[in-house]
């Protein structure tokens, strides 16, 4: 397999089972075969079968703290887009009533028609209190 094949992450996951796999097994057991000119990896794989496991435990509860962190993190970063968001409808809010302001500015003020005083009604009233002046008068 290619290194250009691996992810990131999957490099990441594997770093801690590799590296002392290669270091603490495969060199030494190279090593010993040079030195006695004979292959004798069953010795080595019982020494590092428990480092081994603990290389696996701790790669399993710091995938559980990476998603732990990328949790918090998605939160943290909700929070900011929920302000930014907030502030942007804000700023839109004030420039829409600034524009809205200066629209109806532009408009002038509305005619109000005059009122005038209505005479008519005054006439009546007068002739009627007239005539019923008259009308007492007489009797």
């Amino acid at each position: 397999m290619s290194r250009n094949r691996l992810s990131r992450q999957t490099m990441r996951a594997l770093g801690p089972v590799v590296i002392p796999l290669v270091t603490r097994v495969a060199i030494p057991i190279a090593l010993e075969s040079l030195r006695k000119k004979k292959f004798a990896a069953d010795d080595y794989v019982g020494e590092s079968e428990d480092t081994l496991k603990e290389n696996l435990k701790k790669t399993r509860a710091s995938v559980d703290d990476l998603k732990d962190e990328a949790v918090s993190r998605g939160r943290r970063l909700v929070g900011e887009a929920r302000k930014e968001g907030m502030d942007f409808a804000d700023i839109l809010l004030r420039k829409g009533v600034q524009i809205a302001n200066e629209w109806a500015s532009s408009l002038g003020e509305p005619q109000v028609k005059r009122r005038r005083f209505r005479l008519g009604p005054v006439v009546a009233l007068l002739a009627l209190v007239g005539t019923g002046l008259v009308l007492v008068s007489r009797r």
